[in-house]
């Protein structure tokens, strides 16, 4: 009577093999041909925001525009992410926290930046996927203080 033991784990090892080659090709084939949605339309997220102690942002065609004593105006667009809608500012903008409040600054170099839509229930806030119901955003100033600007009266964009 003789062993075959290793005949079979080298065929079990195959067979195993094969069906990781094949799950792997499934996967490959299901990533590239799932459907992907678009971003948002810029258009979705314009008009005024505000919040305390900083500045308003306006969002309209012209761009982004931080309403300061020396304004700032850059480009924004919207993304889609795992966590909701996200106004993506063009320039590495930042808040910085003075005396009286927040002001604004570019901070080269450096990438664009997130500012997550949300909306609260019960007192605890959540992403925004619904691109029809973007009314507030965060910005997380320098301090490590988070800024909710919630859409406002055009007015306290003006002037």
């Amino acid at each position: 009577m003789s062993y075959q033991g290793g005949a079979d784990y080298e065929r079990a090892f195959r067979v195993a093999y094969g069906v990781f080659v094949v799950a792997m090709i499934g996967a490959v084939i299901y990533m590239t041909m799932r459907p992907t949605r678009a971003p948002p339309a810029n258009g979705k997220a314009f008009g005024c925001y505000t919040t305390a102690n900083a500045p308003p942002i306006s969002l309209d065609a012209r761009g982004m525009i931080i309403h300061q004593s020396a304004p700032i105006r850059i480009g924004f667009h919207l993304e889609r992410h795992k966590t909701g809608i996200a106004l993506t500012a063009d320039a590495p903008i930042e808040a910085n926290p003075t005396e009286t409040g927040y002001i604004y600054s570019i901070r080269p170099p450096g990438i664009g930046w997130f500012m997550d839509f949300f909306h609260e229930v019960d007192g605890r806030s959540y992403g925004v996927f619904d691109e029809n119901a973007l009314r507030q955003f965060t910005m997380l100033a320098r301090d490590g203080i988070y800024l909710p600007y919630r859409k406002a009266d055009p007015v306290e964009c003006e002037g």
